[in-house]
């Protein structure tokens, strides 16, 4: 136990210290005019590209990784000590309470339910080999692999071993958490629209998402989308040069690392040129600015390489963008991708009718299969969104008409309300039509259920907001409800065998293909779980080796199909 502790307080540091060199040596930035917690998220996108960027030449090994961590230790943090403890001292109430509650999901929180099929396995690759040519044609997951899972990489450090990689989305929850308790406490911008829909998203996450387990790499990429909705919210609400260039060069770095942690953040473009228009209608030319830009433009650039690298396309979902010439390329990669994601995602599991597959999946027959499959999850969901703002709406109730909210009046806001409207709609037709898992769509079904509420109280009830009242207490009161479930799932935790996530020990054979050997689960208890690669070491292959071909060209493993 206190070791996770531990760790929470050194992850936290690293991520922090990660973020002021960054801002110091790469963007070119002063630090106070950051939050502390957006200096560890900016840390966090930071560690993300440095591990793209490491691994194009070297595994992320304990030996390469304690390198990376000390020596971002030595140079973020010096000259910054002073900063980095007043600013924790400053907000120390904020810290304990958020340390204290992260801790408490951190501790024996169980896996994602994809965790042991390609997260893991994935880890195990990029951790014990550099970059390898093909790596798809071990499982094709790999191929449209997250940007996420090489940044979890990077807490393979000597001592945790493993057990480091699982504290990526605590290190994550833990700076977002910070960010809204910030905002919370703050007195600045009490009557904007950004303040009230980060409020709002802040008592959704608390109370939805109060389980690491729950959270996969989909929770990573939404939280990034969503956060850079809330920066591009403050961009249209500010005149002053210095905030205008702070929210673009957040919103900008939050945009690029949600599409690479998960394409279901397809619309983060939008907010970005959105946001372009808007820096340039307000003539800020700053260099800074472009530094950031160049340093994103490089950071997909990488993603989309290494994309190219494992698969042979160079975004595995679109045929189009294969080069199927290489040898490496993954035979119908793309068609597995649509064919897997569109089945699965519109529930043809739960199907018991007469409809053949194809089928069931034409002319919206599965809305009726999806929907029953999922009606439990949308009022999850939506209880969470709404009770909160109901109860601080109750707090405000005589006060609400006492001051004029001019949020959708002011002039210049056609841009804001075009944005709104193009990522509301067309992220939910695509995402209802393409993949309508909801932990996909978070984004779009927030953003517009967020601006449905907004429009119905200001022009259909004709309601001015003015919602500061009772926040404290809400917010109190989402807190204790994440902290009581978590409590609860410690104290009822069976079969303790340590705090730690669980890995799941998985018995393995081999056999050697030309020069290598090839490991494959071979365990005698049947079940799902026990079939796939976990921590099984490299080189790992489900089918046992079967139908790929393994060579070395340049000092790089490249991995293709053969027929068997």
């Amino acid at each position: 136990m206190i070791e996770i502790f531990l760790s929470l307080i050194f992850f936290v540091t690293l991520s922090v210290s990660s973020g002021l060199f960054c801002l110091r040596y790469i963007l070119h930035l002063e630090r106070n005019i950051f939050k502390l917690s957006e200096i560890g998220l900016i840390g966090i996108t930071f560690l993300t590209f440095l591990s793209f960027l490491i691994h194009f030449f070297f595994p992320l090994n304990t030996n390469i990784n304690l390198i990376i961590v000390i020596s971002l230790l030595f140079l973020g943090l010096f000259k910054n000590t002073n900063f980095f403890f007043n600013s924790i001292k400053k907000n120390y109430l904020i810290s304990i309470i958020t340390l204290f509650i992260v801790f408490l999901m951190t501790l024996n929180y169980d896996p994602h339910e994809d965790y042991g099929y390609y997260h893991l396995p994935y880890i195990i690759n990029i951790i014990s080999e550099k970059i390898i040519f093909g790596l798809s044609n071990l499982q094709p997951q790999f191929g449209w692999n997250s940007s996420w899972l090489n940044f979890s990489s990077i807490f393979y450090l000597p001592i945790l071993g493993l057990n480091g990689v699982h504290m990526s989305n605590p290190i994550l929850f833990f700076f977002v958490l910070y960010l809204f308790l910030e905002i919370a406490f703050s007195k600045n911008d009490q009557y904007s629209i950004s303040r009230y829909f980060l409020l709002t998203l802040s008592f959704y996450i608390i109370i939805k998402f109060s389980r690491i387990a729950a959270h996969g790499f989909d929770f990573p990429a939404n939280i990034f989308l969503l956060l850079s909705f809330y920066y591009f919210l403050k961009l249209t609400e500010t005149f002053d040069n210095f905030k205008l260039e702070k929210y673009f060069i957040i919103l900008l770095m939050f945009s690029t690392l949600a599409i690479t942690i998960k394409l279901s953040t397809f619309m983060a473009p939008l907010i970005v040129f959105a946001s372009l228009f808007i820096i340039k209608l307000k003539n800020i030319k700053k260099r800074s600015v472009i530094i950031s830009f160049l340093f994103c433009s490089i950071f997909f650039l990488f993603w989309i390489i290494q994309q190219f690298i494992y698969s042979g396309c160079f975004v595995p979902m679109f045929e189009f963008t294969c080069l199927k010439h290489v040898n490496w390329y993954t035979f119908e990669i793309s068609n597995s991708i649509n064919a897997v994601t569109g089945a699965v995602n519109k529930s043809v599991r739960d199907y018991t009718g007469t409809l053949t597959e194809e089928e069931y999946l034409r002319n919206f027959n599965w809305v009726s299969t999806w929907f029953n499959r999922n009606k439990t999850e949308f009022i999850e969901h939506i209880s969470a969104l709404l009770i909160p703002f109901f109860i601080i709406f109750i707090f405000n109730l005589k006060y609400l008409n006492s001051y004029k909210n001019n949020i959708f009046d002011k002039k210049n806001n056609t841009i804001l309300l075009s944005t709104i409207f193009l990522f509301s709609t067309i992220g939910l037709f695509f995402w209802f039509i393409k993949s309508p898992v909801i932990r996909f769509g978070i984004p779009y079904l927030f953003v517009f259920s967020f601006f449905f509420i907004i429009f119905i109280l200001k022009y259909v009830l004709k309601i001015n907001l003015i919602l500061n009242r009772g926040i404290i207490i809400t917010l109190f009161l989402s807190l204790i409800f994440n902290a009581s479930k978590n409590f609860n799932r410690v104290y009822s935790f069976e079969n303790r065998d340590g705090f730690w996530p669980k890995i799941l020990e998985v018995e393995y054979s081999t056999k050697k293909i030309e020069n290598y050997s090839v490991n494959f689960p071979d365990s005698k208890i049947i079940s799902t779980q026990h079939q796939f690669c976990w921590s099984i070491p490299f080189i790992c292959h489900i089918d046992s080796g079967k139908g790929i071909n393994i060579y070395k060209k340049n000092n790089y493993i490249f991995i293709n199909q053969v027929s068997n």
